[in-house]
């Protein structure tokens, strides 16, 4: 059971209770020191939100620098940002360039042209050793809380 809904105002937020009562705080009541930490706070969770569930660091920037990008031109509603996943970090990788200069390039070309790119030995080679390192980091970080039983057949 949902027990509230917000709703946010220009000024406030009214909590709209499971049991049809409801409150509204307004950001008057607060110091400009409580309302910079919270905004700085909001601002922390959505910028994490955005790369929530990438598997590298590189993506993950990539995401929150398309969020932030959003937020300062006044775009609140902005998921997390596309990062082409491995297919940009082996197309970075392959050509030598950055993951932003690479991820601009996926951006602009047309499905057919992905796919002739996916297509390419070089391609296919960094992207398996990017899946190679990343199963390589996830088992050395496996071995080391010790969680793992041995294995065997």
């Amino acid at each position: 059971m949902k027990l509230a809904k917000k709703l946010v105002g220009e000024s406030s937020i009214t909590f709209a209770w499971a049991d049809e009562t409801s409150e509204t705080i307004e950001l008057s009541l607060f110091s400009a020191e409580i309302i910079n930490r919270t905004a700085l706070h909001g601002f922390s969770q959505k910028l994490g939100d955005s790369y929530s569930g990438l598997q590298s660091v590189a993506e993950a920037k990539i995401a929150m620098h398309g969020v932030l990008a959003s937020l300062v031109a006044g775009d609140w509603n902005r998921k997390g940002g596309s990062t082409g996943g491995i297919w940009v970090a082996a197309l970075a990788r392959a050509t030598d360039e950055t993951l932003e200069r690479a991820l601009e390039a996926w951006d602009k070309m047309t499905d057919e042209v992905k796919k002739v790119t996916k297509a390419h030995p070089d391609l296919i080679r960094a992207v398996a050793e990017i899946g190679l390192e990343r199963a390589q980091a996830k088992a050395a970080s496996l071995a080391e809380t010790g969680d793992v039983e041995p294995l065997s057949l």
